[in-house]
């Protein structure tokens, strides 16, 4: 059975055909749109898939936020802004005429990441920092979700009572501080301005040049 894979990040859109023996047959990348309303994700949503209409038998969808009941909510309106009880399933549904499943991208991680390890490991927890920081926890071999849809997610727990405002509307933040749109926002003097990936590179520069 083929599946169509998508990802709906706070940069990116991105969709992958996905074959019966998990190779990926094609993909297509779009920005994530800079209105960050339900509109704007639907519609966008509908270009990203576009391409591979007729071609798939089942969706599977990773989103950045909260996922409960197939509906999206994001927690930090700084990555996936203007969402608040997006009928994500429901919509992917709708566009493609296919089941459809969502999760939330980190606890997708997580368990694809438990997937591909030894068959005795049977608890796992996992962390991802990218545009925000999120994770997931696999506990006696299944995923937990939890009853908000917010198992494992980390990116919100308090890490400075005094830091950097976080885009949730509490100050502190692991995502605050560690996330790319994090590291990026507390750049200063020559870093400023720059992307988390830039500030990173000129860091290994400088650590290759100490070891040289």
């Amino acid at each position: 059975m083929s599946t169509l894979a998508i990802d709906i990040g706070g940069t990116k859109l991105a969709a992958a055909l996905i074959d019966p023996r998990q190779q990926i047959i094609d993909r297509q990348i779009l920005p994530t749109p800079a209105s960050r309303t339900p509109e704007a994700l639907r519609e966008a949503l509908r270009s990203l898939i576009a391409p591979f209409a007729g071609q798939a038998q089942r969706v599977a969808v990773a989103s950045t936020g909260i996922i409960r009941h197939g509906i999206l909510t994001a927690l930090n309106p700084d990555n996936l802004g203007g969402l608040a009880q997006f009928p994500l399933v429901d919509t992917l549904a709708q566009l493609t005429g296919l089941p459809c499943l969502a999760v939330n991208d980190a606890q997708a991680a997580a368990w694809a990441e438990y997937r591909a390890l030894p068959g005795e490991v049977r608890d796992m927890a996992f962390i991802t920092v990218s545009t925000g920081v999120g994770g997931g926890i696999i506990s006696h071999g299944k995923l937990l979700t939890g009853r908000q849809g917010m198992a494992g997610h980390i990116g919100h727990t308090l890490a400075d009572p005094h830091g950097p405002l976080c885009g949730c509307g509490r100050r502190g933040c692991v995502e605050a501080i560690a996330s790319g749109r994090g590291i990026s926002a507390q750049a200063v003097d020559a870093l400023h301005g720059m992307t988390a990936k830039e500030i990173y590179v000129l860091h290994q520069q400088g650590i290759r040049r100490r070891r040289a």
